[in-house]
């Protein structure tokens, strides 16, 4: 195996604190350094990883071979220039920009670096993801027809948390934790790559940074003409019922905040998939999948690491295309894909 690679992460904040410590678990890198503007953030790093509160002189300092990006989206393309100017690929978290311009910025860049750009799609590492794309593939449900996702509860309107200008500039794309933006640009990404189909169309309303927010849907039509639906509102309550809950393997987001793993989760997330043969239930973050068909309704076995886990995953397989001189699995063509559809919210 070749030399663990040499990685920096830029942003400790809730997610970057989640994969600086996936990555203890990881083979093929090891973190050198981290950065963050909170000097507390220092308290964070294991003595044998250097904390610095300035990006460009870590990367003088350290010269890190892979650059994470984990901070907020806003400041997402003048890193990846940045690091890209110093030599190093980079894991781009998502969203991968909120401007088409962003993301025109950072391929430039990238191509006259000569560096790599890994798109921060983390839930094609998620297992119970990735068994149920494998079943999907396999035909266990037939053709996909219908897939849905909802995050929607909260209490009430006056608790609602909106992210703000640090997170998405005022008068584009913005909202709260678990809306279209911060979390549906998963479902974007994974709903085409789970039925093997791209997005020939999509309709919706976001929410803008800025203004009043408000409940969040998207539609998607599949090339294949499967139909994608999501739901969003973190300013409301939810209806689900007591024992509809389930103990968590894995930690994960929800309208309430990150619910760590080990425990009892009220209502895990879940992603529905329908098919002409059967349908799928993924718990994505809780680590458990059910196929329901005409022999009823069973739980899959899983392989794999549970979330925050599978950021190790994550990172691994972009460090293995890199030793391979490929392109990573999900890249800048990626997230730009995602960012055009969401956008699709707001015309």
């Amino acid at each position: 195996m070749p030399h663990p690679l040499r990685v920096a992460i830029v942003g400790l904040g809730g997610v970057g604190r989640l994969h600086l410590m996936a990555y203890a678990e990881a083979q093929r890198v090891r973190v050198v350094a981290a950065c963050d503007l909170d000097p507390a953030a220092a308290a964070l790093c294991p003595p044998e990883i250097s904390f610095h509160p300035d990006a460009a002189a870590m990367l003088a300092a350290e010269r890190p071979e892979i650059v994470v990006v984990a901070t907020p989206p806003a400041s997402h393309a003048a890193l990846v220039e940045l690091a890209a100017g110093a030599g190093a690929h980079v894991l781009c978290e998502k969203p991968l920009a909120v401007s088409l311009a962003d993301i025109a910025r950072m391929r430039t860049a990238c191509a006259a670096a000569g560096v790599q750009l890994a798109y921060g799609a983390s839930y094609r590492f998620l297992p119970a993801i990735r068994r149920a794309r494998q079943l999907i593939a396999a035909g266990a449900i037939g053709e996909v027809m219908l897939m849905r996702e909802a995050e929607i509860g909260g209490a009430g309107p006056a608790a609602r948390v909106v992210l703000g200008p640090q997170h998405y500039p005022p008068g584009g794309p913005g909202g709260s934790p678990m809306g279209l933006v911060d979390h549906g640009v998963h479902l974007i990404d994974i709903l085409p790559w789970l039925a093997g189909s791209p997005v020939a169309s999509a309709v919706g309303r976001g929410n803008v940074s800025g203004q009043p927010p408000g409940p969040e849907h998207l539609t998607l039509t599949l090339a294949s003409g499967a139909v994608g639906l999501l739901a969003y509102d973190e300013g409301t309550w939810s209806t689900a019922l007591p024992a509809e809950g389930g103990f968590s393997l894995g930690g994960g987001w929800g309208p309430g905040g990150y619910v760590p793993g080990g425990g009892w989760n009220p209502a895990p997330g879940a992603i529905h998939v329908h098919g002409a043969a059967g349908a799928l239930r993924i718990h994505h973050y809780a680590h458990a999948l059910y196929l329901t068909d005409a022999a009823g309704v069973r739980q899959i076995p899983l392989d794999g690491r549970p979330a925050p886990h599978h950021f190790a995953d994550q990172i691994d397989a972009f460090a293995e295309a890199l030793a391979a001189g490929r392109a990573p699995d999900a890249g800048l063509d990626d997230g730009e894909q995602a960012l055009r559809v969401l956008l699709a919210a707001y015309r």
